[in-house]
Parts: C-alpha cells; sequence; structure tokens
C-alpha cells in the first residue's frame, strides 16, 4: 500500500490536480476537508476565522479504516498524516491572491493563505515530518501539465520503493 500526501497552502490547485492524478493511476482520493465534514472529525470551532478545526487523530483513524492499494490524500494538512511521501504544491503569492479572489475570500482570509506561502508554512512543515518531500510550483501551469509532474513523481516513487504497477 501506498500513500501519497498532496499539500500545500489553498489555492495551490491540491484538490484539482489530486482528482486528475487519482483518475489517471487508478488511485483512491481522499479529501481530507470533506472527509472531516462529513464525519464530523473536528476538534473544536474558530470563531476568528469562522471555520471548524480539524482534529487530526480521528482523521487518521478514519484513515486507518480505508484498506485500498494506492490512496491519495490530500489537503493543507495532508503532511501530518501518516504517508510514504509528500507532494507539495506551490503557487506564487500573487497567483495565491488572485485564487483568493475568484473563490471570493475574505481579504483578510486572502492574505492570510498569502502569507503562509510566502512564509513557506505547509513546506516547511512537510520537511520537519522528517518524511520525503517534493515540490511542485503550480504558477502558470495548467491542471494537466501539474498532474503530469505529480504522477511522475509517484511513479519513481514507485519504482523505487521496488513496487511496480
Amino acid at each position: 500500500m501506498t500513500i501519497v500526501a498532496i499539500t500545500g497552502t489553498p489555492a495551490t490547485g491540491k484538490t484539482t490536480v489530486a482528482a486528475l492524478v487519482g483518475k489517471e493511476l487508478g488511485w483512491k482520493v481522499v479529501d481530507l476537508n470533506r472527509l472531516a465534514h462529513e464525519k464530523e472529525l473536528y476538534s473544536g470551532y474558530d470563531d476568528k476565522r469562522m471555520t471548524h478545526v480539524v482534529d487530526i487523530g480521528r482523521i487518521q483513524k478514519a484513515l486507518d479504516m480505508i484498506f485500498v492499494p494506492d490512496i491519495i490524500i490530500e489537503s493543507h494538512y495532508a503532511h501530518e498524516l501518516k504517508c510514504d511521501f509528500v507532494i507539495v504544491l506551490r503557487a506564487n503569492p500573487d497567483e495565491i491572491r488572485k485564487r483568493g479572489r475568484e473563490k471570493s475570500w475574505s481579504r483578510e482570509k486572502t492574505e492570510e493563505n498569502v502569507l503562509a506561502e510566502i512564509m513557506e508554512v505547509c513546506k516547511q512543515e512537510a520537511f520537519d515530518s522528517g518524511k520525503k518531500v517534493f515540490e511542485v510550483d503550480t504558477t502558470g501551469k495548467t491542471p494537466a501539465k501539474v498532474t503530469g509532474e505529480v504522477v511522475k513523481i509517484i511513479k519513481k516513487m514507485k519504482n523505487w520503493r521496488g513496487n511496480k504497477y
């Protein structure tokens, strides 16, 4: 079984790319935010940000109950869960800002995510986890182009681990 985490600041393309990679490879894709919502895997509520706070431990337990040969987990916190390696999607902060406006985010939420990308928060947390980390810049690339880059990384790692398709 191989578990690949696709992570990155919100608006880097994680959900789109994960779905396309899963389709191309025939792997199960788990949107961790959707899983948390469907199973109410929260530890609280952040009034300032007006959002639920996910319970990583409960999400991990839910993932442990999924029995498939290969899986992609995606979210801005996917790197915090058990996985074989991490792919961090990145984007130019101006691109994050543009995508935030397209998603009708508040100015505060947009700028918080722009700052997170500038500070490389997801990338640094992924490196700090001790897992093998790959970085893919999505700026100015089509989802198909980014998908191709991610699939290439996954295939390389599957072969490196001695597991063939």
